[in-house]
Formats: C-alpha cells, structure tokens, sequence
C-alpha cells in the first residue's frame, strides 16, 4: 500500500547534517617555531619588496624630473660676446688695412650680431680677392680667410677722361686695380696687347692661363732672357686651344718678335730658343729680327741682313 515501507533516499544518521561537520572537525592553525619563521620570511620578503618598488618608482621620478629640467637648462644659442679681434689670413699681398677699410664692425658688437655671409659677400666684391671664407672663433674672435688672385701681365686701358691707367691681369683672364704689389714685382710683369674679338672688344680675355705657364717658365728657368720681355702680343691668339695656328708672340729688348705656338711643348720651345741663342753668340751675336718657334720639329730664324735660316 502507498505510504508503507521506508522512505527512499532516507538515512539513519543522527545530529546535525551542515556541511561543516560533514567535512569534520576544522584543523588548527599551527603555530611552531619553524611555522613562525615561514610566515615571517614570506612577509619580509613582501615588504622588501613593495620597499624595492618604491625606490625604483621614485629613481624614476626623479631622473626625468632632472632631465627635464636639464633640457630646459640648455641655451639654444651660443654664448655671444663681444668681438674682440679679427684674424686675417691670405696668400697675396692684401694688408690689415685694406681689410679694417673693407668691412666695418659696429664697436661692440656681438660674435652672433656679425652677419659672416654678408662679410664674405663684401670681402669678395673687391675683384682682387679670388675666393674668402669668414668663420666665427669662439669665444671672441673671427677669422677671415682670402685667396688672391695672382697677376701675370700688365694691361694699359684707356678712361672716359683719356688718360691711360694701369691695371693688371689675372691667370684667370680677370682685370683689376691692383693693391699692395710692389713697385718692382709690377715692372717685372710683362703687358700685354689683347686679342680682339669680331665684335671689336679686347674682353673677355680668355685662355690668360696658359700664357702664364708659358711666362712662369721662362722666369724660373730662364730669369735673364725673361727680363728682357716687355710686351706679349695675342694678336693671334684668342684663348681657343682647339683652334690650330695660333700663337703667342714676344717682344723683348734683344729679339723684336720671338714666336711660340700655343698648342705645342713650351719646354721643348724654350729649349730650342736656348740653343739658337747660343749659336748667334758663337756666330759674333748678328742681329736678329724674329724667331719663330711654332714650326713643327723646326724653328726658323730671320736676321736683320735678310738672311733665313733653320734650326
């Protein structure tokens, strides 16, 4: 009959049925000296350690704060003050006076005041001055570097008033005023009579280079026969070296006309000139009217009697 009989899923246990006495009596903390020394180690590592971190966050802190306040502390710019001298260097003869009436400095002012790129642009306007460089010297100095040009021949150019100025004439073809040469460098110097061009114009003056190697040469091998030179003549010469037959003509004090060619060996020239002055000197020193060094592998040599001759 319904309701007799046991209960199913029923027990017989007796007391309380929580889940704290089912899983029995509750273990007690132990307490022993080795205990006590695990739990202290494991928090003094804790603290260490939460102690190491705060060091490490606050080392931190205070690099960047030093960083920053580094940076801050940099000046942007150079200490600047005043100029106090300026140190000239060249290879020419340009003087410390020419450069103090040259450029002109405010009295007082500062190295970052001096513009270097106008005092180079003003240096350079003087058409002696080839190429300058102008360097700030820190802390109070600046420094003013010039490469001249270098003359090689005299010019006479006439003025708007008539009169004749002398002017000197660069190996790179350039005319100018002259400063600071002596009055015997200048008498050594050749003039010179300038191609004209189609147009009826004396400039530019080109192909000056290689009439100074040629000029150069002769000073330094030959330094008597050169002083003898007074006047080169490019009457057939226009500067084109790709142009054959031309050539650069000489009047000097013992020869009215000493030719070279332009496109062959100057030394070998020189050389053959040599020799046929000493051949006049043991032929008793006749006159001669011209020689012309541009032959090729000859040299022929006109004498005052008429007489032609070849060497």
């Amino acid at each position: 009959m319904i309701g007799s009989g046991k209960q199913k899923g029923g027990t017989s246990a007796a007391g309380k049925q929580s889940w704290r006495e089912l899983a029995g009596p509750r273990r007690s903390r132990v307490n022993s000296p080795q205990a006590r020394k695990r739990r202290q180690s494991r928090w003094f590592k804790f603290f260490a350690g939460f102690v190491l971190l705060l060091v490490v966050i606050g080392g931190l802190a205070r690099v960047g704060w030093t960083f920053k306040n580094r940076q801050q502390a940099i000046p942007m710019a150079p200490s600047s003050k005043p100029i106090e001298r300026i140190i000239f260097d060249t290879d020419g003869v340009l003087s410390d006076n020419w450069l103090s009436q040259t450029i002109k400095l405010r009295p007082g002012m500062s190295m970052m005041e001096a513009d270097i790129h106008a005092l180079k642009k003003t240096v350079e306007a003087d058409v002696q001055v080839k190429s300058a460089s102008v360097e700030r010297v820190f802390p109070s100095d600046l420094r003013i570097r010039v490469k001249e040009r270098v003359p090689a021949l005299r010019i006479a150019i006439a003025g708007s008033d008539g009169k004749r100025y002398l002017r000197l004439v660069a190996r790179d073809g350039v005319v100018y005023d002259g400063i600071g040469y002596s009055k015997t460098r200048l008498k050594n110097l050749p003039f010179v009579q300038p191609y004209q061009h189609a147009d009826g114009s004396f400039f530019p003056m080109r192909g000056i280079e290689s009439v100074a190697e040629l000029l150069e040469l002769v000073r330094r091998t030959e330094p008597k026969l050169f002083r003898t030179w007074q006047v080169v003549s490019l009457q057939h010469y226009s500067g084109a070296l790709d142009i054959p037959g031309q050539v650069i003509e000489v009047r000097s004090t013992i020869v009215p006309r000493i030719i070279f060619g332009s496109s062959a060996d100057y030394g070998r020239q020189l050389d053959r000139l040599t020799y046929i002055f000493e051949y006049i000197r043991k032929q008793g020193n006749p006159s001669i009217e011209r020689i012309d060094l541009s032959l090729r592998g000859s040299a022929a040599v006109q004498f005052s009697s008429g007489r032609v001759g070849t060497f």
